[in-house]
């Protein structure tokens, strides 16, 4: 299946650099290309594209504010933010708005292509050359008095595995309906019954989980 993508900087050389990429890969399809804010939110709105890669430093509104928007009017749409900043807080405030992936600007493009799998696929990436970072996120979400020693292959159906993984990835009963063909009804059954199994008992249960089992973090 062809995703549908739409590539946002105000740089020229950066976007130009970002299309060569993605002309490269032959499942992706290029739905326009944006410098600013409103180009951007014009062609989301009219291209419905299922990611957007994103400069966090365009003009006039920042990157964080324009994912904010763009995940209001279509919460489906997988977000992979460029960026120059390493510091945490950006981080953790991307993840937070519900940004997937988080590339730094000096990575190579073949981290962008990573990254714009692993978010499609339903994970979230974080660059590896914030690897502090990403330790200390897995640590605060995976505690270890707070996690299952039950393994999910040993003890789930397909069914149940397939609803949980996008479930701790942070996807609704809706959008895991949508995206398996089930109806919402079989959906909460099969959450349900796999929660049950694994004695998860909420929703910070099933992100630690799945934290642990390497569902939320592509490297």
């Amino acid at each position: 299946m062809t995703a549908r993508i739409v590539l946002v900087d105000d740089h020229p050389v950066v976007l130009a650099g970002l299309q060569a990429l993605v002309l490269g890969l032959p499942d992706l399809e290029l739905a326009g290309l944006a410098s600013c804010a409103a180009e951007a939110l014009a062609l989301v709105r009219g291209e419905r594209p299922d990611i957007v890669v994103l400069d966090m430093g365009l003009p006039g509104m920042s990157g964080l504010t324009l994912a904010e928007r763009i995940l209001e009017e279509r919460p489906a749409t997988r977000i992979v933010m460029l960026t120059h900043y390493e510091e945490p807080s950006y981080v953790q405030k991307a993840l937070r708005i519900g940004i997937r992936g988080y590339v730094l600007k000096a990575s190579a493009g073949e981290k962008v292509a990573q990254a714009i799998r692993s978010v499609l696929s339903g994970g979230v990436y974080i660059d590896s050359e914030l690897e502090d970072f990403r330790s200390e996120w897995i640590r605060k979400l995976c505690p270890i008095a707070g996690v299952t020693t039950a393994t999910a292959s040993d003890t789930l159906t397909y069914r149940e595995m397939q609803v949980l993984r996008l479930a701790a990835v942070g996807h609704s009963n809706k959008e895991i309906a949508r995206r398996t063909g089930l109806g919402i009804k079989s959906v909460e059954t099969y959450r349900y019954r796999a929660c049950k199994k694994l004695m998860l008992h909420s929703r910070l249960d099933i992100i630690r989980y799945g934290a642990s089992h390497g569902w939320i973090l592509d490297v």
